[in-house]
């Protein structure tokens, strides 16, 4: 079985996932991504058999439009945390996001992903489009490996290498899945 469908057939099966694609939809994002550490969570958990409770989770989710204003980005961060308050929210419009922020940015959804330091969460998909949408500009090896590397911004960059090194330390990762590897290429 490869990857792709690997990590298809492992978020099919979790209806917290399902729930939050639901969520999106219904909040007018189905066009939306859901990426990163909540992936990785359920990926590894998965891996490791290990139970995932998305309820403890941040959902980070990524979306690209360029024609919504901060507030009204405000109200609608504001709107998923007062009416799906079971979930902590993390959501980010890429567009209004600069290269100063640690968070993604850019003009689509893969150069946003490219921004994200480690490259085991520089994973998304879309569950609510016809076939589902992957996008993983470094693979999915690193995260059916359990392999943390810094992708290649953080990589190059002697300030952004050490914000990485210090953000691993602090996730404290390994105490919940012993067997994952770091790696500063």
């Amino acid at each position: 079985m490869n990857y792709n469908q690997q990590l298809l057939e492992t978020l099919a099966a979790n209806t917290e996932l399902a729930e939050i694609f639901e969520i999106l939809k219904t909040e007018h994002l189905s066009t939306a991504f859901v990426c990163s550490g909540v992936l990785r969570t359920i990926i590894w958990n998965n891996l490791s058999s290990q139970k995932t409770n998305l309820v403890l989770e941040n959902i980070d989710v990524l979306y690209a439009n360029a024609s919504e204003s901060y507030e009204q980005f405000l109200t609608k961060k504001a709107i998923f945390s007062q009416k799906y308050s079971k979930y902590l929210w993390n959501l980010e419009n890429i567009c209004l996001n600069d290269a100063k922020s640690m968070q993604p940015f850019g003009k689509n959804i893969e150069t946003a992903l490219k921004n994200i330091p480690e490259t085991c969460n520089s994973v998304a998909i879309n569950l609510n489009t016809p076939e589902s949408l992957i996008i993983a500009p470094f693979s999915l090896d690193h995260l059916f490996n359990f392999e943390i590397h810094p992708t290649p911004r953080f990589q190059s960059d002697k300030v952004l290498l050490e914000q990485f090194k210090k953000r691993v330390i602090n996730k404290k990762w390994q105490a919940k899945w012993p067997t994952i590897s770091f790696f500063v290429d």
